[in-house]
């Protein structure tokens, strides 16, 4: 398999993965952490789907960022500092974008929850990928 095809291969994979370990994650913690709801005033709204589009669509967009690693197969981007950036510098850019937009750098529990379900999946098996990519091609 050529390096450009296991790239695409792995942005895939890591995005089908990562999504529906994501949405089982997001899933438990909803249920976790549902409040008791009043039954003579049922609501006519449920938000919580946005819950899962929002996880789904975040993993997706960091699956497209994740495109950058194609610049590792440019001789100019060769080493290793140079390809981890290739390979990992826009999730990590996005990752704090979406830290000070959300969160409003303040922590809590809710937000660091949130931060784990959507972005730990992802950056495992992104790193997992990006280290069979150096044991495979180098």
């Amino acid at each position: 398999m050529s390096k450009k095809k296991f790239i695409l291969f792995s942005i895939l994979k890591t995005w089908l993965i990562s999504a529906v370990v994501s949405v089982v994650l997001i899933i438990i913690y909803l249920n976790v952490t549902r409040e008791v709801e009043l039954t003579e005033h049922p609501r006519n709204c449920d938000m919580s789907g946005l819950a899962y589009a929002f996880v789904i669509f975040w993993i997706l967009f960091l699956s497209i960022l994740s495109l950058s690693s194609l610049f590792s197969l440019l001789k100019s981007f060769h080493g290793k500092v140079k390809e981890a950036l290739c390979w990992f510098l826009l999730p990590v850019i996005s990752f704090v974008f979406y830290y000070r937009t959300v969160a409003d750098g303040t922590i809590n529990k809710d937000d660091i929850a949130l931060f784990l379900i959507t972005y730990l999946p992802w950056f495992v098996l992104w790193a997992f990928y990006y280290s069979r990519f150096n044991s495979r091609f180098k």
